[in-house]
């Protein structure tokens, strides 16, 4: 089992290698790709908080800033992919 540490620092290298790796294509990706990408940040956000709401106990010092972190990082990066989704119409 991962410890709940090393999910968040899984989860904030991958959304933000996703943003990284969107600001240097020349080209566009499709709306649908937009969409699926905020859902899919809002979606660890929300695992994140349910996880620290429900156990508690699971989370140390350090394990619970950096969820904190990926928490924040999941709903910028979903605010940042909303932003270019209505920027495209």
């Amino acid at each position: 089992m991962i410890p709940p540490a090393g999910m968040a620092i899984a989860a904030i290298t991958i959304m933000l290698w996703i943003v990284w790796s969107d600001t240097l294509r020349a080209r566009r990706p499709s709306q649908i790709l937009y969409v699926v990408r905020i859902a899919l940040y809002l979606v660890v956000s929300g695992v994140f908080v349910l996880n620290l709401v429900r156990y508690p106990r699971m989370f140390g010092g350090s394990a619970r800033a950096l969820a904190f972190v990926a928490v924040a990082i999941g709903v910028v990066g979903a605010a940042y992919f909303a932003r270019r989704l209505v920027r495209r119409v």
